[in-house]
């Protein structure tokens, strides 16, 4: 049986831009309900911080802390010639390494250089 090549690949195009369609809709259709999610997140950690405290527990769930890290590399040639200096194989992957740089951070007080390294908090819940 012989394959209708330009039907099959018109099919094909129909299909990917209907699934593109569809995520786009999506995509419409929940930003609503993130940006509700992202705005109680804010308040949620607005009230940890506020009261000093890692997590609260409630009869709905508990509110945590979860921190995360970001390194991106600035100056590759400042932030290799460390890493070899040193011999601070642990601060790379393919990238900088940014928790092994936080924990670098917190032992000498200082990040490696060229970097921009940030830190950020966020809230989680977990079900009750």
């Amino acid at each position: 049986m012989a394959v209708d090549l330009g039907k099959r690949v018109a099919q094909y195009v129909a299909l990917r831009d209907k699934i593109r369609e569809m995520n786009k809709a999506h995509e419409e259709a929940i930003k609503p309900y993130e940006d509700a999610l992202f705005q109680l997140n804010s308040v949620l950690l607005q009230h940890l911080t506020a009261q000093n405290v890692e997590s609260v527990k409630t009869e709905f769930g508990t509110v945590y802390k979860s921190r995360r890290y970001s390194a991106s590399i600035q100056d590759v040639e400042a932030f290799w010639d460390y890493v070899v200096q040193n011999q601070a194989w642990e601060l790379v992957d393919k990238r900088a390494n940014a928790n092994a740089c936080a924990d670098h951070a917190t032992q000498t007080g200082n990040t490696p250089p060229g970097l921009n390294f940030s830190s950020i908090y966020t809230a989680g819940v977990r079900r009750a």
